[in-house]
């Protein structure tokens, strides 16, 4: 309830998840406590695969809804979302009782799920979403009072300024991932989940007879297989596509062998704001040394022990050696390397080697 959250050190916590992205579910639970809610989510209303981020005692359910048929297509996005009103809106602003009960997202998706009422709110994002703050709240519990909505609507403009906040950090956090590609010589881009560029460095545009940024700043593969690829693995679902994925491409008379890979941007509910969902890089099948460790510590978050591996197993090591060189047991160098694959969206040790252009690495154990 309402009287059991501090609203001053809310508004302070709101501001620290603007920049602090995984902070956002703390803030939700509390939300939902001023409404006597669930739990509470954030998402992005716009085309594609939802992007949203929840409270943890909701993400089943809501993982559920966004799975469903009415994901993209439900009167709460009919009549709740468009609405321009700068207030948070209850289910009863926009329904009646009756249509309530009528409606197969409120009687077979919400309510089996122990949920069926919400308070929420609409913030147009710096990506051009509309993001949607919603409290959900247990059928069982009668709806939200209008007065519950008021009082959350002091919040509403600390929210949108942290969504602007976050959805410009975002964008931040993909062009210098781009920038950090650049340093080591990887031609790349950072897109959005439907493929419009939202950063690209020198190299990417060098590629031109390869690939190219097209109408509405799109990406636009030469090859139509590798377009159809490449927009495929950008559609996955979060949860099928934290790995990423790699496309050959072949030589042609312009241009040289070339892998692109496609490496999920993931930090907390980043993605949800700035729309920027993927990095988008290239590496030709050449032979060049291995980028240093601490390069490879920044572009990829590892640890320092992960990079030194990584860029060992680049150079030619074996795993075996990896852990006599470094003092090591087998064991600790392959749980060290299974983070490195997870963090450079790749499978294999042959991919890792790939992924930075380097000459065929041994994998033996």
């Amino acid at each position: 309830m309402l009287d059991s959250v501090n609203v001053e050190t809310l508004v302070d916590e709101i501001y620290e998840a603007g920049v602090v992205p995984d902070r956002w579910p703390l803030v939700f639970d509390q939300l939902a406590a001023m409404a006597d809610g669930e739990g509470a989510m954030m998402f992005a209303a716009a085309p594609g695969v939802p992007r949203w981020t929840s409270s943890a005692s909701i993400h089943e359910r809501i993982d559920k809804w966004t799975r469903s048929p009415f994901a993209q297509n439900n009167p709460r996005s009919e009549r709740l979302v468009p609405n321009i009103e700068a207030r948070f809106l209850t289910d009863l602003d926009k329904f009646t009782l009756e249509e309530l009960d009528n409606e197969k997202f409120y009687t077979e998706i919400l309510r089996p799920g122990g949920l069926g009422w919400c308070v929420g709110t609409s913030i147009r994002a710096p990506s051009g979403d509309m993001l949607v703050v919603s409290v959900e709240k247990a059928f069982a519990k009668g709806p939200v009072p209008r007065e519950t909505a008021e009082r959350l609507d002091g919040l509403r403009p600390h929210l949108a300024r942290a969504a602007v906040l976050a959805g410009r950090l975002g964008f931040e956090r993909a062009r210098t991932a781009v920038a950090t590609l650049e340093m080591i010589g990887l031609p790349a881009a950072a897109v959005t989940r439907n493929g419009a560029v939202v950063a690209a460095n020198d190299g990417f545009l060098a590629h031109a007879a390869t690939v190219c940024i097209g109408a509405r700043d799109q990406v636009q593969f030469t090859a139509p297989a590798i377009q159809s690829m490449f927009l495929e693995a950008l559609g996955k679902p979060v949860s099928l596509a934290r790995t990423g994925r790699s496309i050959p491409i072949a030589a042609t008379q312009d241009s040289a062998p070339l892998i692109v890979h496609v490496l999920p941007l993931r930090l907390g509910g980043l993605d949800v704001f700035s729309g920027a969902v993927s990095i988008l890089f290239l590496t030709p099948i050449t032979q060049q040394s291995s980028p240093a460790p601490d390069l490879l510590q920044a572009l990829f978050d590892l640890t320092p022990a992960e990079a030194r591996i990584a860029s060992m197993l680049i150079d030619g090591h074996s795993l075996t050696e990896i852990a006599g060189l470094q003092g090591v047991s087998l064991n600790t160098v392959r749980t060290q390397l299974k983070s490195v694959f997870v963090k450079t969206g790749v499978d294999r040790q042959v991919d890792l080697v790939r992924l930075l252009g380097q000459r065929r690495v041994r994998v033996i154990v």
